[in-house]
């Protein structure tokens, strides 16, 4: 599709109505449909929505940011930038005589102009280009295209913000505007408006859909306002029947926690006071159920305040299925499946993985690479983390190599190891996953800029910075200690030195040759690292505390000592780790042996712990330990993966990809007495039950089936 033919509504409207009308004499065969409507478009022929995408196109790194008052630095300019088109097949929608195409846009990321904590970043007003096909059996082919014969008038949405919600007037809805034969009021030309510097790419990846519906209870009625529980956190929108006098408001304000008295919403957890989750709903001539049309919120409380009542609540993300089961005998573990498979979906939108679907909602890529793996063996993820990855590439410095720490680029906090490590991080973790190397070819020069970069940040090879103004984080939502988080140099050396060793595996996968300063550098940065971090008299890295320890035997470093501090430290079954700490530590407990001790951190109830966020209520998993902030984060889920490659045992030898060559041994863990679960893989869906009998010897069966998708939840 041709970067052409931009039109829009004027400057102030926030969510135009585009139609165009066209006469046939016969229906066409094909009616092939090629259109972007940016930030997000609804699509509707003759009178009838077409398709359930919600959200799309999905966001991308839409056009340059330089120029955008940014809160974070903003790097060189950016390696490449593109929008997503869509193709329609409306054939089945058309017919003889008059014929009507409309779009309904509205604001997404394009236009986000409220929240700015991250910076302010604005490509323009809403805007569309289409290209209509039409082909008859004989030959004969007719192009529509977006232009001055698009007539365009506001809609009933009056705003739309991804963060603050909608305010909708249905008095102003014309109910068959997109019909043929609609009356004529108020539709004028549409104005031409320039293209986005950028390039058009059909959009491959699965759209966000409605994949689920609750029944929310009535929690109590009081003074006009109705205040109803999902039963679970989730992602999307509630319903609500609108049944005021014309112009009479309904106010729907959403929230995860309710306040202590349990008779209002608690909006700290997504925002706070100052960014509360809001639908207004002015009512029409008729009851009208409503929903937003442009946004979604997240939350599991709401209040319907007005003449309106709910009617459902809806979970709207990106259309992956589970691909996995999991369950065993312990309770912890169990809610830690179920928590994360839900945290992880609802942080999906417009294949992009988010930090938090309220507060922030960007892309970070520290996140995102810590449950790439997780999320690969347990929903089925491949192509949303495909489109994901193209993002992180495009976001990439074109002259520096720097990763920025979200993408598409918006902004935000973080680091340049834990953050920008995720470039060679996801197609690896991609590769062993699904046994497909084309990640490895499109980032294998990325990662050769972002090590370029990594290096240009060190001091005696030691990371020591990052860009001047913004954050140079290490370690990440730690549990608050005395000793404070393991210093940000040895987390930034140590996924830099991972980096180095995971690009020379890249080149021995793809064939190609290993750069003879490789080695070098690599040495270089671990004897920085012993010098910097390591006691000789202990054996210990950065005193042992938040798995520092882990981080050194990963990297082939520390003594015997080393191992038996760190199995020592953690005998107590106690957590001190942070975002990067806890996958690490668990992993490396497993694989000293010490299965028993990585269970009980799994599985314990202390103050750092999945076992207290259970015991709260959570049905999501939290941004901090101690429940502070989002309710709704996955980072701390990466550790999920541990449940089918530890607690079930399935493993995939060394040098396997694809799950080519895979075998099943579960840890040793006597306090669990049964576990069951499955995995799809490319190879097939991998399926292992045991129970401990009453000897204490452990009876196992495990069988392959073909692959097929299981029940979605």
């Amino acid at each position: 599709m041709q970067n052409a033919h931009w039109i829009q509504g004027d400057n102030t409207c926030e969510s135009p109505l585009f139609r165009r009308s066209f006469s046939l004499t016969r229906p066409p065969a094909r009616a092939m449909l090629q259109v972007c409507g940016l930030g997000y478009f609804h699509l509707y022929a003759n009178g009838r929505r077409v398709g359930d995408r919600e959200f799309a196109p999905a966001p991308t790194n839409y056009a340059s940011v330089l120029g955008c008052d940014t809160a974070y630095p903003v790097w060189e300019e950016r390696a490449a930038s593109r929008c997503l088109y869509l193709e329609y097949d409306l054939a089945p929608f058309l017919s003889e005589g008059e014929n009507v195409i409309g779009f309904h846009l509205g604001n997404g990321w394009f236009h986000q102009t409220r929240r700015t904590a991250e910076g302010n970043f604005l490509f323009g007003f809403p805007k569309l280009t289409f290209r209509l096909a039409l082909t008859w059996t004989d030959g004969e082919v007719q192009v529509l295209e977006s232009g001055p014969e698009t007539l365009w008038k506001p809609s009933w949405i009056l705003q739309n913000n991804l963060f603050y919600g909608e305010v909708q007037d249905f008095r102003l809805l014309q109910a068959d505007w997109c019909a043929p034969g609609a009356a004529p009021d108020g539709w004028q030309p549409a104005r031409p408006s320039h293209a986005p510097q950028t390039r058009l790419t059909k959009q491959d990846c699965p759209s966000d859909k409605v994949l689920g519906s609750f029944s929310p209870a009535l929690l109590r009625e009081e003074d006009g306002r109705r205040l109803y529980d999902c039963g679970e956190n989730i992602s999307g929108w509630a319903t609500v029947r609108c049944c005021g006098r014309p112009g009479e408001s309904v106010t729907v304000r959403y929230a995860e926690e309710l306040a202590p008295d349990g008779k209002s919403l608690d909006y700290a957890s997504a925002g706070g006071e100052g960014q509360i989750q809001e639908d207004r709903f002015l009512c029409g001539e008729a009851p009208m159920e409503a929903r937003p049309g442009f946004c979604w919120h997240g939350f599991r409380y709401f209040q319907v305040e007005g003449p309106g009542e709910a009617v459902s609540a809806s979970l709207v993300c990106t259309d992956v299925a589970v691909t996995s089961s999991f369950r065993c005998s312990d309770p912890v573990l169990n809610w830690l499946y179920d928590a994360y498979i839900r945290t992880q979906r609802n942080n999906y939108h417009g294949c992009i993985p988010s930090d938090c679907p309220h507060r922030e909602r960007l892309g970070y890529t520290g996140d995102g690479q810590l449950t790439c793996e997780a999320a690969m063996l347990t929903l089925d993820t491949k192509r949303l983390y495909e489109k994901w990855y193209r993002d992180i590439l495009d976001s990439q410095g074109a002259d520096t190599g720097h990763i920025p720490h979200t993408a598409p680029f918006l902004g935000g906090g973080g680091g340049p190891g834990g953050w920008g490590g995720a470039v060679y991080i996801l197609p690896m973790a991609y590769y062993r996953i699904y046994g497909d190397t084309r990640l490895l070819e499109q980032g294998y020069p990325a990662v050769l800029g972002w090590l370029e970069y990594m290096d240009s940040r060190c001091s005696g090879g030691l990371v020591v910075r990052e860009e001047e103004g913004g954050w140079c984080l290490g370690e990440w939502c730690a549990p608050s200690t005395e000793d404070g988080m393991v210093p940000p140099e040895f987390i930034n050396t140590y996924y830099y030195i991972l980096g180095l060793k995971a690009f020379g595996e890249m080149g021995r996968i793809l064939g190609r040759p290993e750069p003879a300063w490789l080695g070098e550098r690599i040495r270089v940065c671990q004897e920085a690292v012993l010098r910097a971090c390591f006691d000789p008299a202990t054996g210990d890295f950065c005193g042992g505390r938040g798995g520092a320890n882990a981080f050194g035997l990963n990297l082939g470093l520390g003594d015997a000592r080393t191992r038996q501090n760190l199995l020592s430290r953690y005998a107590s079954a106690t957590l001190d780790t942070g975002i990067f700490g806890t996958p690490v530590l668990l992993e490396r407990l497993f694989r000293e042996g010490a299965a028993e001790t990585a269970f009980r951190l799994l599985s314990g109830t202390g103050p750092a712990s999945f076992g207290r966020m259970m015991q709260a209520g959570a049905t999501t998993l939290w941004e901090y330990w101690d429940g502070q902030q989002s309710h709704n984060h996955p980072m701390f889920g990466s550790v999920v993966k541990l449940l089918f490659t530890e607690i079930l045992g399935i493993r995939q030898q060394e040098d396997s990809h694809g799950f080519q060559n895979y075998t099943v041994e579960p840890a040793h863990i006597p306090a669990l007495r049964w576990a069951e679960g499955s995995v799809r893989t490319a190879a097939g869906t991998i399926s292992v039950r045991w129970n401990r009998n009453e000897d204490g010897r452990l009876e196992l069966t495990s069988h392959i089936t073909p692959t097929g998708i299981l029940e979605r939840r």
